[in-house]
C-alpha cells in the first residue's frame, strides 16, 4: 500500500493541475467552401491558476490532404504556417483565443489536428483540443461567418479591402510580433491603405460592434 501512494498523489497532482484549465469548445467543427484559401476554428484556453505558466503548444496532425497546412494563432500572436510547436505564456485567470489554422491552397477536403498545451516546467499536458474541417463543393455557409470572410487584393501592394455586408465596427493591422500599426472603420468595399507600410507579413483583425474578435487573417504587402 506504502509504495502506491506516491502514484495516487502524482495522479492527484496531475488531475489537479488539469482542473485549472478549460479549453473549449472541443472538438471544434468548421465548414468552408472550395473557394477558402485559408480557414480556421475558434476556441478559448482560460487558466485559473494562482502562478504564470509557460506552456508549450504543439499541432499533431490527425489527417489532412497534403495541399494543406496547419498554423496557429495564440492571441493576436499568429504563426506561420507549417510551425507545430512553439512557446506561450499564460497568466492567472487570463483567457487566451485560440484560432486553429488550415491554409488550403484552394483544395477542397476534409481534415483534422490536436493542439496540445503542456507546462514546460514539468512537461505534463494540461489541455487538449481537436479542430476538424470539412470542405463543402457547394458552400452553404453564413457570408458573415468568420470562415468566409476574405481580404483581397492579398498580396497587396498599396491597398486591401474586407468582404462586403460584414457585421464589423473597425479593422487592425498588426505586425507579425503582435504590435498594431494601423486602425480603420469598417466600411462595406471600403479600401484601407496601406502604402505607407514596408513590405513584409501582416495580421488584419476584424472587430465586431461589441468589440469582439470576429477573425485574424494574414496580408502580405508588397513593394511597388
Amino acid at each position: 500500500m506504502k509504495r502506491l501512494l506516491p502514484l495516487f498523489l502524482l495522479l492527484f497532482m496531475i488531475t489537479a493541475v488539469q482542473a485549472q484549465f478549460n479549453l473549449g469548445p472541443t472538438p471544434v467543427m468548421t465548414h468552408f467552401g472550395p473557394e477558402d484559401a485559408d480557414v480556421h476554428g475558434d476556441a478559448t484556453l482560460t487558466y485559473n491558476g494562482s502562478t504564470p505558466l509557460t506552456l508549450r503548444w504543439n499541432i499533431i496532425n490527425i489527417v489532412s490532404p497534403k495541399e494543406w497546412t496547419p498554423y496557429v494563432c495564440l492571441g493576436i500572436a499568429c504563426y506561420p504556417p507549417g510551425q507545430t510547436t512553439g512557446l506561450t505564456t499564460i497568466q492567472p485567470g487570463e483567457t487566451i483565443n485560440i484560432q486553429g489554422h488550415f491554409f488550403t491552397s484552394l483544395f477542397c477536403g476534409t481534415g483534422s489536428f490536436d493542439l496540445t498545451f503542456t507546462d514546460e516546467a514539468t512537461n505534463q499536458m494540461v489541455a487538449m483540443g481537436t479542430f476538424n474541417f470539412e470542405c463543402i463543393a457547394s458552400s452553404t455557409s453564413n457570408p458573415s461567418s468568420s470562415s468566409a470572410i476574405s481580404i483581397f487584393p492579398n498580396p497587396a501592394v498599396t491597398w486591401f479591402s474586407v468582404s462586403e455586408n460584414v457585421q464589423a465596427s473597425r479593422v487592425e493591422v498588426y505586425n507579425i510580433i503582435g504590435k498594431q500599426i494601423a486602425q480603420y472603420a469598417y466600411q462595406s468595399a471600403g479600401r484601407y491603405d496601406i502604402s505607407n507600410l514596408a513590405g513584409g507579413m501582416y495580421l488584419v483583425r476584424v472587430i465586431d460592434n461589441k468589440g469582439q474578435l470576429v477573425t485574424t487573417k494574414r496580408l502580405t504587402k508588397n513593394t511597388p
